[in-house]
């Protein structure tokens, strides 16, 4: 059995060694199968997971901006950092996600980029903004900024680690014929802290006098730079913080940061991901009882103590063991979130925001929420719900699309010609496949019905507006 094992982790360590990959990294891994081997299936242990503490685990941002103006000196210590290493294969799409249209003929990355040019523009300082890709998203990505003509005295990019597949039992690395590419798997975003190290990026950013980085995922364009955030964690000295969100039922998958409790004595804090969760417990954390808030990934870290943390050894994040099937072969991915981090430091802090720096796109019904009139872009380039749909107390609006015919983005847009105006919209379904081929006003709950084979247009319907809370409409 030990040979076994010896010759597994062999074959893994030379298959990452011939790509490329540092000594370093390979070894990180290799410990982690060992922990894989050892029993570690991720999953927490429910009685370590403690409640936060509202008065010292959490504040308010509106607290923070009362109290903290946002003293623009503070912006020349700042980097954003964007996760742009995503291709969206959950819409369909074997490209970079941060490429697709999103706003007045732009892209998220666009969009991302003119966020950044209007800080610099407006406090005439250079904010860097650096994109962690994969390997599957660099060399597209930086046709964009160029296309764009976005420029920096920094790198505009660095590339996050890849890792084998691991093919059950014997955790072997995963061998295809023909397309070598499956054999490979992101380490998930947690790998960003060791990469940044890695590639010296951490060093030259010190250096020159950069403290923090606001790190978010590249498609919530919600996420832009706030000087009070960023004021608030210098002047009090704060190692990592995490932006939090009020949850709704409509948010049963979002991470959330707990108290971890070790005997009775209370420990630090740390981040709990939905693979983490034990299945008796996930209604708990689905529910809106013990966790009231989720993470948005926007993550605020001062890199001076984040380099202190790594070169002393025992940067510990939480294991993600993620089951796949490639091919009919079952393999597993070993992945880290970035979030995770958060247990290794002492000063740390959830932020809670609202939902205004959390509009994020993971799934078509989220891409047609943002690009309809529900949400706007504002003058800083923002992403947030329009002004009129705030007004009138409407919250996130509820979509159920057809997944037969518009999970992906291809199919999205070959049916949505038109996008509709939903700024007073508060559900709509659409069952079948109906081609949105003119411009209609959808208000209230509104459902769309093809039952029958073969598309339907919906300027079939005649109107322009559908405004009713329970009617449903079914093409005859």
């Amino acid at each position: 059995m030990d040979s076994m094992i010896a010759g597994s982790e062999k074959l893994v360590s030379e298959k990452m060694l011939a790509e490329g990959l540092s000594q370093e990294f390979v070894s990180d891994f290799i410990s982690k199968i060992q922990e894989v081997r050892n029993g570690e299936t991720g999953i927490v242990k429910w009685e370590e997971v403690g409640d936060l503490n509202p008065n010292q685990d959490e504040i308010s941002l509106e607290k923070i901006e009362s109290e903290y103006p946002g003293d623009p000196k503070f912006l020349k210590e700042l980097v954003v950092i964007k996760l742009n290493g995503g291709l969206g294969t959950s819409m369909g799409l074997s490209g970079p996600k941060s490429l697709i249209e999103i706003k007045d003929g732009m892209s998220f990355l666009e969009v991302v980029c003119r966020q950044i040019e209007y800080i610099r523009q407006k406090y005439n300082l250079e904010v860097p903004l650096i994109l962690m890709d994969s390997f599957s998203t660099q060399k597209e990505s930086q046709e964009e900024l160029k296309k764009i003509k976005f420029s920096q005295n920094y790198p505009t990019s660095f590339l996050q680690h890849k890792v084998p597949r691991l093919v059950l039992p014997e955790l072997k690395p995963l061998e295809i014929s023909k397309d070598n590419s499956e054999e490979w798997c992101p380490p998930g975003h947690g790998d960003i802290w060791f990469t940044l190290l890695e590639t010296g990026l951490l060093d030259r950013l010190l250096k020159n006098g950069y403290k923090v980085a606001f790190v978010s995922n590249g498609d919530n364009l919600g996420a832009t730079v706030h000087p009070g955030i960023l004021e608030y964690i210098l002047k009090e000295n704060l190692d990592f913080c995490m932006e939090m969100t009020p949850k709704t039922l409509a948010d049963k998958k979002g991470g959330a940061i707990f108290r971890r409790i070790v005997g009775g004595e209370k420990k630090n804090l740390q981040l709990l991901e939905t693979a983490q969760v034990p299945s008796d417990h996930m209604h708990e954390f689905e529910g809106l009882g013990k966790f009231r808030t989720f993470s948005t990934n926007n993550l605020w870290i001062r890199l001076d103590v984040l380099k202190e943390k790594l070169l002393a050894g025992h940067f510990k994040l939480s294991l993600i063991v993620n089951p796949k099937k490639v091919e009919g072969k079952e393999v597993l991915q070993l992945e880290t979130a970035m979030g995770s981090a958060i247990q290794n430091f002492s000063n740390t802090k959830g932020l809670i925001i609202p939902r205004d720096r959390f509009a994020p796109v993971k799934k078509c019904e989220d891409y047609l929420v943002r690009r309809s009139d529900a949400y706007s872009l504002n003058p800083d380039f923002s992403v947030t719900m329009s002004e009129e749909r705030k007004k009138a107390g409407l919250g996130e609006l509820v979509i159920s699309l057809d997944e037969t015919y518009y999970k992906k983005v291809r199919d999205f847009t070959d049916r949505i010609q038109a996008i509709p105006s939903l700024v007073r919209c508060t559900s709509l379904k659409v069952e079948g496949d109906i081609l949105f081929d003119k411009k209609v006003i959808l208000e209230g709950d509104v459902t769309l019905v093809n039952p029958g084979p073969g598309q339907r247009k919906l300027s079939e319907l005649g109107v322009d507006r559908i405004s009713n809370d329970s009617l449903r409409f079914r093409f005859t």
